[in-house]
Parts: C-alpha cells; sequence; structure tokens
C-alpha cells in the first residue's frame, strides 16, 4: 500500500494543475477583456472622427454662405448709400413764394416761386419737372409750357389753365436749364373755382426728374394789403 506520503504528494500535484489550469484560464479570460476594451474605443474613436469631420464641413458650408450674403448685403448698401446721397444732394430749392391776390375778390388765383438748384445739384431742365398744387379734396398737375416761357411771355394772362406753368430767369440764361448760381421764377394760375381765400392751407410741390422734390406746406395770410405778398 501506498505510504501516507505518497498520498500526500499525489494531492498537492493534483491542487497545484487545478490551481495552474484556474490561472490559465484567468488570464485568457482577462487578455481577452483587454482585446474588447481596445477594440470598443477604436469603434469609438472612429465615430468621434466622424462627427469631427461632418461638423468641419458645415461649418465651412455655413461659412461659406455667410461671406456670399454678407457680400450681397453691403453690395445692396452701397446701392442705397449712393441713392441716396444723390437725391439728398440733388434737386431744386424753392427760396421765395409769392401771390398776386385779387383784392376785390379777396382770392389768390396767382402764384409765383423763385427757385434755384439745391447744394451740388447737377443742372436740372424743367422740361422734365412737374408743379403739384394740393388744397383740401383739390390735387393739380401741371407741366412747362415752353412756348411762353420767356421774360416777356410768362404772364399770369398768357397761362390757359391749370395743368401749365411758365418760367423765366430772374439770374441767369434765358433758357429752361436751370445751373449753378441761377434764379428762375415759375409761375402757376388757379382756375376762379380753386381759388385760394383767407387762411387757406395749401401744398405746392416742385417734382423733379431725379433729385429730391421740393415740397412746400404753405397758408394764406389773414389780410391782402397789397397786389403782391410774400406768402414763403
Amino acid at each position: 500500500m501506498p505510504s501516507l506520503d505518497a498520498h500526500r504528494l499525489l494531492s498537492v500535484s493534483v491542487s497545484m494543475s487545478a490551481k495552474s489550469l484556474n490561472t490559465n484560464k484567468g488570464n485568457d479570460l482577462q487578455v481577452t477583456k483587454i482585446h474588447w476594451f481596445q477594440d470598443r474605443k477604436a469603434i469609438m474613436g472612429i465615430g468621434m472622427l466622424i462627427i469631427f469631420i461632418a461638423t468641419i464641413l458645415v461649418s465651412a458650408v455655413a461659412a461659406g454662405v455667410l461671406v456670399k450674403v454678407t457680400g450681397q448685403l453691403q453690395q445692396k448698401a452701397l446701392l442705397v448709400e449712393e441713392a441716396a446721397r444723390t437725391r439728398l444732394v440733388s434737386g431744386l430749392e424753392v427760396l421765395n413764394v409769392y401771390a398776386y391776390p385779387n383784392l376785390t375778390a379777396e382770392n389768390i388765383e396767382n402764384i409765383e416761386l423763385i427757385t434755384r438748384l439745391g447744394a451740388g445739384a447737377d443742372p436740372v431742365s424743367f422740361s422734365s419737372v412737374g408743379l403739384s398744387f394740393v388744397s383740401g379734396e383739390t390735387t393739380l398737375s401741371a407741366d412747362l409750357n415752353q412756348s411762353i416761357s420767356t421774360i416777356a411771355n410768362c404772364t399770369f394772362d398768357n397761362l390757359q389753365n391749370q395743368e401749365e406753368y411758365c418760367i423765366f430767369p430772374k439770374v441767369g440764361n434765358t433758357n429752361i436749364l436751370l445751373e449753378a448760381g441761377e434764379l428762375l421764377a415759375v409761375r402757376y394760375k388757379l382756375n376762379t373755382t380753386h381759388a385760394l381765400g383767407s387762411q387757406d392751407d395749401f401744398e405746392l410741390s416742385l417734382v423733379a426728374s431725379s433729385g429730391a422734390s421740393e415740397i412746400l406746406d404753405l397758408r394764406v395770410p389773414d389780410v391782402f394789403l397789397r397786389a403782391r405778398i410774400r406768402i414763403r
């Protein structure tokens, strides 16, 4: 029969073999876990890289759109600025407005405006300038009658109706082109039915084809003392 020592030696050998087997299994499991975590980190890294590249592409497209829109807005702003500047520094300026009342009827039919170019304005041809009259519910417009627009012929008697006006030079050349340093008189005649009475409010405007319009809000004086009165 085997001795007691032999049994102990066999038991220790079996125990060591079992421990060795368990250790190998543990090591294999640990290695497997390490590989799994490494693979998972690699997959997550690729996903983050894709998201990062997509973010860069979206940012680049957005930046391109922003630059394009900014350029378009800047161009429109420059055009608006140029149009506004041209409008502000061009056109006509009315210095004075006179009325020639009918002292018997105590009303006003005949109106005269003294005008010049606005600061920095280019010469204006009155062939393209319209005159507008507004009083209450009455609105009238008139164009230049060039045939009577001379010093001798631009009279209220020669104006046939409310749809025309005439001009003549106060200072400067005797033509319908208003240039810097010149003064022009503009004469306009209302019909009797539209004559202005005491303290009537009315509006006169000279509208050029380009540049600012000169719009005047006016009121007739209380009393007519002279054959020519200054309204403005």
